[in-house]
């Protein structure tokens, strides 16, 4: 068995920035994974969607959420700005985003579109979109220079404004009050491409369809026992998604997303979220270029009412691009994990399995650039390094990692 100091086990983005961070330092390092690609499977699936907070700021949560994902983007600005794909410019009233061929992020800013239309009675929801607009302006306003993110003073609510905006609202003429928020897209493919390259040209061993099986306790640390070859370790990561509740104790709840891959959509188009006091009438778009766009909405417990509800998103954005043509249907599939005595998983959990055995479970995408400086600081006591020598993905390692299902499909459309 080849001998390394960690063994990583999952290759979606918490696998991936774990292998990276850990090689940035220097770690020999092993990423397994058991399909013939990386990042195949929910990073695979869905929207490419980087938070700044805008969807969180309608939680009653004491502004939690938002102060996490705040973090994340500051641990971005922080931790990554050593790679030239990382193309996010903080500023003391918000990010910039720079034009960058390779970059990891596209300023294609995601619209929030609130239904008030019949809604004008349902005053706890009028409440609840007053009190989201103004956070998210705020958030618009946020001072990156000054890495401000466990501050939230300036989020404090000013009931005043709330009930200002709430009168706005209710004088609002139009169905939906539309505002652009700060949230963007990721290039998703540039951004873990340039990680698995950079973490390549630093020792990293990938080691492709090849199945977990178990771990157990050796002479000198584990024993990582796989189909195609087993490794020794001192040292596991289990980002094992779902598989991880095999190791502690959790609880998982699967949900089922319905997504459509679309075409002929008006240039015009901007990536939007339609949002409702009823959760049903829900529905989005991120655009893609080209004239491509993803569409979906809300997810289910029972698989059985995707179909039903995709065809009613078809049928509500065909209003906003009626030449739209749909090239694939799809469900995405989302684990949730909720660990005993931990809140939800809007964040994430950085477990200690047993000794030198680490289970991480990331929220969302954007929390990936937290979550593995935070693994880091736990296990070594310290920050990992923040300026270091990077290698861009110049297609070398380009079939290492999957393609997304949008851009799969709309190339075979070609």
């Amino acid at each position: 068995m080849r001998e390394f100091e960690w063994a990583v086990i999952g290759s979606g983005v918490a696998g991936i920035v774990s292998a990276e961070i850990l090689t940035r330092e220097g770690h020999n390092t092993v990423l397994i994974e058991r399909n013939e690609k990386l990042a195949s499977e929910t990073t695979r699936d869905f929207h490419e969607w980087i938070h700044t907070g805008s969807l969180y700021t309608l939680i009653p949560d004491n502004l939690t959420t938002l102060k996490f994902i705040l973090g994340a983007v500051d641990d971005i600005l922080e931790y990554y700005n050593s790679y030239t794909g990382m193309n996010l410019i903080p500023t003391e009233a918000g990010l910039k985003i720079d034009h960058n061929k390779n970059g990891w992020f596209d300023d294609n800013r995601i619209h929030f579109k609130y239904r008030i239309k019949d809604r004008k009675i349902t005053f706890p929801w009028l409440i609840g979109v007053a009190r989201s607009i103004w956070l998210i302006e705020k958030v618009k306003q946020h001072d990156w220079l000054r890495r401000r993110a466990g501050v939230l003073d300036p989020f404090k609510i000013n009931y005043r404004e709330i009930l200002k905006l709430t009168k706005t609202l209710i004088q609002h003429k139009e169905d939906y009050f539309d505002l652009e928020t700060p949230d963007f897209t990721t290039i998703s493919r540039n951004l873990l491409r340039d990680l698995i390259n950079t973490s390549i040209e630093n020792g990293l061993q990938v080691s492709l369809s090849n199945q977990f099986i178990k771990y157990e306790k050796g002479e000198q640390g584990y024993l990582v026992h796989c189909k195609k070859e087993s490794f020794r370790a001192k040292n596991i990561v289990l980002a094992l998604g779902a598989n991880l509740s095999d190791f502690v104790e959790s609880e998982v709840k699967t949900t089922y997303a319905p997504l459509a891959v679309v075409n002929n959509i008006k240039n015009v188009t901007n990536s939007f979220v339609e949002l409702d006091y009823y959760p049903k009438n829900c529905i989005n778009i991120i655009t893609k270029g080209n004239s491509i766009g993803l569409i979906g909405g809300i997810s289910f417990s029972d698989k059985e009412k995707c179909d039903s509800y995709m065809d009613d998103v078809i049928r509500k954005h065909k209003k906003y691009n009626p030449d739209m043509q749909v090239l694939n249907r799809y469900i995405g599939i989302k684990s949730e994990i909720t660990v005993k005595n931990q809140p939800r998983n809007y964040l994430y959990h950085i477990l200690e399995v047993e000794s030198n055995v680490w289970g991480i479970i990331p929220g969302k995408f954007t929390l990936g650039f937290s979550i593995a400086p935070e693994f880091y600081r736990r296990v070594y006591k310290k920050n990992p390094r923040k300026s270091f020598k990077t290698f861009s993905n110049d297609g070398k390692y380009d079939e290492l990692v999957s393609n997304t299902v949008w851009f799969d499909v709309s190339k075979n459309q070609k």
